[in-house]
């Protein structure tokens, strides 16, 4: 039954393990024939009820059946508010309403309504688990389908064309540093903290990045909750910002005896901070609000650009000093 149904839809994840019973019938029918029914199958936690033509109108927990009076039409007592999967939604999207509707199994139907199958909450943990695989893999600009078993030649061609597109924005950064070649030629030692300016920027970019991709995952974000997240990562980066700038201070200040050049290492770092932080905080939710999956800002993307902020910001405050740093 699955094969017929395109691969990673609720169709291809759905069961027949379940039980439906007419809504005509009496509490006292429903618990005979659900007896009947139950043999065999595993995590009957629903009865889906059906009328003649087959069609499904409403469902009870065997919790609530068995609670009814036995003289109780089912029709009477059903839940007639269902939630219901059609045969070819994505999975991503079916793990979303499981995590929204907190639902331990979910009937899939077709056009005419008529009950086709149930889908399991232990099927739908499967599906996240393989859903956070390809975010990792695109947070990582290697490829959702580059397991083990994939080929030196195809893992490289799946990589290629992010890291060729980082190539030619890195660029940039590259231009910026020969654009502040005469502040680098007056201080040489600004050149000694540019890696280490570029790197913790980048590496705070893809912590929030990455932060904000697994919450996408299992929260369901409103405006509110979007501010909320953005007003703590803007504190997050303030607190690490203010705390690696007075560390780095400290040492350019030992190592050089200047304490301008400690001044304009850590006023840098912390500004590059809490923008790299914002900025992997921003991006996957910009993405997200207009339907594009967050987890293409891909963490080497976020690095790139971040690269580029902190060096124009660090070459901008040392410009703004060069006076009293020579």
């Amino acid at each position: 039954m699955n094969q017929i149904y395109r691969h990673e839809t609720t169709g291809s994840l759905m069961k027949l393990g379940y039980v439906a019973l007419l809504d005509s019938y009496t509490v006292e029918q429903a618990i005979f024939h659900l007896r009947q029914q139950v043999q065999g199958k595993k995590n009957v936690h629903y009865v889906y009820l059906i009328d003649e033509k087959q069609q499904l109108t409403g469902v009870l927990s065997v919790r609530e059946l068995l609670a009814a009076s036995n003289t109780d039409l089912l029709s009477n007592i059903m839940k007639k508010e269902l939630v219901c999967f059609p045969a070819d939604l994505d999975q991503e999207e079916a793990a979303k309403v499981f995590r929204d509707e907190d639902l331990v199994s979910i009937p899939v139907v077709n056009q005419q309504k008529k009950l086709m199958g149930i889908i399991h909450v232990e099927d739908i943990i499967d599906v996240i688990h393989q859903e956070a695989d390809e975010d990792i893999g695109k947070l990582t600009a290697s490829g959702k389908e580059i397991d083990f078993r994939t080929s030196p030649l195809a893992a490289a061609k799946k990589r290629l064309p992010w890291l060729i597109l980082l190539l030619f924005i890195g660029l940039i950064s590259g231009g910026i540093i020969e654009s502040f070649e005469e502040t680098l030629e007056t201080v040489v030692a600004l050149a000694f903290f540019m890696p280490m300016i570029a790197g913790m920027t980048g590496n705070t970019g893809t912590q929030s990045l990455a932060v904000v991709v697994r919450g996408l995952v299992s929260e369901k974000l409103n405006m509110k909750k979007a501010w909320k997240l953005l007003c703590r990562e803007f504190m997050v980066g303030i607190i690490i910002g203010i705390t690696c700038a007075i560390l780095i201070a400290i040492i350019a200040y030992v190592w050089r005896g200047s304490l301008m050049l400690g001044f304009v290492v850590g006023a840098s770092l912390l500004s590059t901070l809490i923008i790299g932080t914002l900025a992997g905080t921003i991006i996957p939710l910009i993405l997200y609000k207009f339907k594009a999956d967050p987890a293409v800002a891909s963490g080497p993307l976020i690095t790139t650009i971040n690269d580029i902020l902190s060096l124009l910001i660090y070459f901008g405050i040392a410009t703004m000093f060069i006076s009293k740093l020579m």
